[in-house]
């Protein structure tokens, strides 16, 4: 059995999670782009598609990849990014209910994808 380095390890986890970053995003500017560009609305949402696959096989990847420590900031990024998007979706149910307009569900997983990630910088920073 081959043993890696943890520096090894360390960039393996980075490349995953930038990958799964830029993944996220080209499927988002798809999603976007689709009601744009009618003409080209069939492959756009076939890009849009085949890149959340691939972002979310990356970011399995970059799960599968922490030690116990890891785990531990995943576990509570995952919590904020949990409780920031109920917070967010009540605020809004509130706010339509008094008549405000409405905010599109494409935002809801972008507004994960971005409070996940402010919770691994909080609590990397609070664990190293």
């Amino acid at each position: 059995m081959l043993v890696q380095s943890p520096e090894n390890l360390a960039h393996r986890r980075q490349s995953a999670l930038w990958l799964f970053y830029g993944a996220a995003v080209v499927s988002a500017i798809a999603i976007s782009a689709v009601g744009k560009v009618p003409s080209l609305r069939v492959p756009v949402l076939a890009l849009a598609v085949l890149a959340a696959g691939a972002a979310i096989l990356f970011l399995l990847r970059f799960l599968r990849s922490n030690d116990e420590r890891e785990q531990q900031i995943n576990y509570r990024a995952l919590t904020f990014a949990f409780a920031g998007t109920l917070i967010f979706s009540l605020t809004i149910g509130y706010s339509q209910a008094v008549g405000f307009h409405s905010v599109s569900w494409l935002g809801i997983p972008a507004l994960m994808v971005v409070l996940w990630s402010i919770g691994l910088i909080l609590y990397s920073w609070r664990y190293r």
